[in-house]
């Protein structure tokens, strides 16, 4: 048996997401059936070398997977810049979690020292530093990704496969929220609630819902990959950053619309985050949005009849299908990007640039029609 590929990780930023994210890479290959790649903590960055060194001790005191087992021998290094990271020789494929509004610089960082890159959703601010980036990337000839994990879950590519294979019959529409209570249960300077960061939902909650509609209904085969013909939007402001925000999106070729929503104020309900209906029954997703755990398949007892019974009387029984999985979810996405890199791929099948680009087209988009304009200087170019 070959040894597996083992990805050789620099972790840029302390945060809650990259703590996420490499207690992830601790959790054995063996639990998800991923025995081809593995994954291994090179180094550890932050601006202070106290902090990076807190990180690894809290979060992989053994490095990952692969370290953890013996397969790689060394062990994660702590920086006091990211600098240091991008430039150790172990690392080859760099991390990016740091702050929403530092994403394109440190991804810069990591690309121009010739590392291949995993940032973190949401990629950059605005469309126009993504294809900075992306253009880098190419030109350097280096992998770059957006990590947007919940794309690479278990249960929403089982949901996929079920409704593209006609499961609920024709698509009709989709429905897709994340929210949570940030508002009422955070300080007042909350990373979601202050310009300075480029708060809000949209960018922060927003991807998720987004998601749904893309891989459900961009990537239905009926819509050939046609681009929403419309995307109309709404949003309310408070203290320069949206609270909440709604936008929808229309499939023509699919005769389909998604309906997809983000807020500060309340919390999505994790019975029916997502709700998918289709021409002979629906699909409601549960867990929470960015991290569901299952589904139900609901079919209609008589398809032709537009009555409104109540639920026993209108659906037959619940198909229920159930997920049970180690750690977070953030392995998947990690165990494709492993692969990519084995394989010589410089973008991800089920995540490339050019999905990246057209989600921050459309946050652009939603942003102007609601009046939400960054601080000056967060942008590091401009649209």
């Amino acid at each position: 048996m070959s040894r597996p590929f083992v990805a050789h990780w620099g972790i840029l930023g302390c945060g809650w997401m990259s703590s996420m994210f490499v207690k992830d890479l601790c959790v054995a290959s063996s639990t998800r059936q991923a025995g081809d790649v593995g994954h291994a903590i090179a180094a550890v960055g932050s601006r202070a070398k106290e902090k990076a060194e807190e990180f690894i001790q809290t979060n992989c005191p053994h490095g990952a997977a692969a370290q953890i087992d013996g397969t790689v021998a060394w062990q994660p290094k702590p920086y006091g810049s990211y600098k240091h990271v991008v430039e150790d020789s172990n690392v080859n494929i760099v991390y990016v979690g740091t702050m929403n509004i530092a994403h394109f610089d440190d991804a810069k960082l990591a690309l121009e020292a010739g590392k291949h890159c995993l940032l973190e959703k949401p990629a950059t601010l605005n469309a126009a530093e993504w294809r900075v980036l992306a253009e880098l990337a190419k030109r350097k000839g280096v992998f770059l990704m957006e990590a947007v994990w919940t794309r690479f879950n278990p249960v929403l590519i089982a949901v996929q496969q079920a409704v593209h294979s006609g499961v609920i019959g024709e698509i009709r529409c989709l429905y897709s929220d994340l929210s949570m209570r940030s508002l009422d249960t955070n300080p007042p300077n909350h990373r979601t609630l202050i310009p300075e960061l480029a708060g809000g939902a949209l960018l922060d909650l927003g991807p998720y819902p987004l998601v749904w509609a893309l891989m459900i209904q961009y990537h239905h085969p009926a819509n050939r990959l046609a681009r929403p013909s419309k995307v109309g939007s709404t949003m309310l402001l408070r203290k320069g950053v949206d609270i909440a925000t709604s936008f929808t999106l229309t499939f023509e070729n699919l005769g389909a619309v998604a309906y997809c929503t983000a807020n500060l104020v309340s919390a999505t309900d994790e019975t029916c985050g997502t709700r998918i209906v289709g021409s002979k029954g629906e699909i409601i997703v549960t867990g929470i949005t960015s991290r569901p755990d299952g589904y139900v398949v609901k079919r209609y007892a008589n398809p032709n009849s537009a009555a409104l019974h109540a639920a026993e009387d209108r659906f037959l029984p619940d198909e229920k299908h159930s997920f049970a999985f180690e750690g977070v979810g953030w392995n998947w996405e990690a165990d494709a990007v492993a692969r990519c890199l084995r394989d010589g791929l410089l973008e991800c099948p089920r995540m490339p640039h050019a999905e990246t680009e057209m989600t921050m087209e459309m946050f652009d988009q939603i942003r102007v029609e609601g009046g939400y304009t960054y601080l000056p200087g967060l942008e590091k170019v401009q649209l």
